[in-house]
């Protein structure tokens, strides 16, 4: 597994799009070694976020180059209010195979397989959309001769991820479409560690990084205050289409080599929501849950420590962003994380973070 950093890049400027997506090529160190750019930015309308989409594009391949970074676009304000991206980049050895939407790193012990957003925006509901993203990724492992139980980090963003159209909400038809896409494979490693988020335009769209490496080990982390999203019961299930509607398949974490993947987690304890509408409250509950879930003892025997490298919280209401920051600021000081405006998964949760780390 070759070693990579995050970097969280702002625009130094407020001018038009074009313009700070310049400024945010101009921050990054080494484009050579640069993987993917995941660009953050306010777009309400689909006419709205395929604009903003087509200038990213066309500033990044006419700055960077047709192969690579692969370049993806998220409909998620940043508090900043500029736009913000967030640049992966490889360190050290690994041949770099760029083919489109997805590229692949090999190296001897194996390979690593990237993509970028993948998504169809416009064509369907989210059902439809989400069956034909999954359809999509299945002819890029199967190219590459992965399978989905080789994916360790899944994102997963839904426009309006709440929202209920003639009974059928749009998360639940995520999740429903996403495990006829896991069903044939063999799951007992573990799913993916995996974020379901709201966005707010641009339809569906899922990213993944999968390995293909028997040097390293990739295992699944529980948390022991949470119910594994994946034997969650009825009850907090959405109406969808299936008769029996499927539950989220993703880990709460995953430990690949010394590196965990935290996936988004909110204010959840058992399978049920913290109902407190202080977001200070809520952010102290969230604290409580992630340290659960990333407590040495609870990652690995023999583990001594962790810390993380990066974190990423998604805010629901504007209002609450200051008391959030601070909250989560002071109690992970020093750790780089940035803040947007997303929609939550369940309607009663005012915050969700995700992030990566290094066990010790």
């Amino acid at each position: 597994m070759t070693e990579k950093t995050i970097k969280v890049l702002t625009s130094r400027s407020d001018a038009a799009l074009d313009v700070q997506c310049k400024d945010i090529i101009g921050q990054i160190e080494n484009p050579l070694t640069t993987l993917s750019i995941v660009f953050f930015h306010d777009a309400r309308t689909l006419d709205d976020y395929l604009a903003c989409d087509r200038i990213l594009q066309e500033v990044c391949k006419e700055y960077l180059g047709e192969d690579k970074p692969l370049v993806s676009f998220v409909a998620q304000a940043p508090v900043s209010g500029r736009l913000t991206a967030e640049v992966l980049s490889i360190n050290g050895a690994g041949e770099i195979e760029c083919n489109g939407d997805y590229l692949l790193v090999n190296t001897p012990e194996g390979k690593e397989l990237i993509s970028q957003g993948i998504h169809f925006p416009g064509c369907g509901d989210i059902g439809e959309q989400s069956a034909k993203v999954f359809s999509r990724i299945r002819e890029i492992l199967d190219t590459e001769g992965f399978s989905p139980s080789d994916i360790v980090r899944q994102w997963n963003y839904i426009d309006h991820i709440t929202q209920v159209n003639d009974g059928l909400q749009n998360y639940q038809m995520f999740n429903d479409a996403r495990s006829a896409f896991y069903k044939e494979a063999d799951w007992s490693g573990g799913y993916p560690a995996a974020t379901g988020i709201g966005c707010s335009a641009g339809g569906v769209m899922v990213s993944i990084y999968a390995v293909k490496d028997s040097s390293v080990e990739s295992k699944p982390i529980d948390n022991p205050v949470q119910v594994p999203a994946h034997k969650y019961s009825g009850k907090v299930l959405e109406a969808g289409r299936q008769e029996v509607r499927t539950t989220p398949k993703f880990e709460r974490a995953r430990l690949l080599g010394d590196t965990v993947y935290v996936s988004g987690t909110a204010a959840i304890k058992g399978e049920d929501s913290e109902f407190s509408k202080d977001a200070k409250v809520q952010s102290e509950s969230l604290i409580d849950v992630v340290e659960h879930l990333v407590a040495p003892e609870n990652i690995a025997p023999g583990c001594k420590g962790f810390k993380f490298d990066m974190l990423r919280v998604y805010v629901k209401y504007p209002e609450d962003t200051q008391a959030i920051m601070e909250c989560l600021g002071n109690h992970w000081k020093g750790v780089p994380m940035h803040f947007l405006i997303a929609d939550i998964c369940r309607p009663e949760l005012l915050l969700e973070l995700e992030g990566t780390g290094k066990a010790i």
